[in-house]
């Protein structure tokens, strides 16, 4: 029994920044449509309040650090 649970934390070990790359690659796709769509709006006085293109640009540079994670194997 505690083998097993050692071989499934090393399996969920090596799929972690996967998992992270997947959600945060989703995360970037989110925050662009949403900026996208801040950009286009045709009342220029209902902004908002979410900065969107700062959650892009922090999402993205979590997407490439975790993908590099994942190839690396981490």
């Amino acid at each position: 029994m505690r083998r097993m649970l050692f071989m499934s934390a090393i399996f969920w070990g090596n799929q972690l920044w996967t998992g992270v790359s997947l959600l945060s690659g989703f995360l970037v796709l989110l925050s662009s449509l949403a900026d996208r769509r801040r950009n286009r709006r045709t009342n220029i006085e209902n902004v908002g309040f979410m900065p969107w293109t700062a959650i892009t640009v922090f999402s993205v540079l979590a997407t490439v650090i975790s993908a590099a994670l994942a190839i690396k194997g981490v």
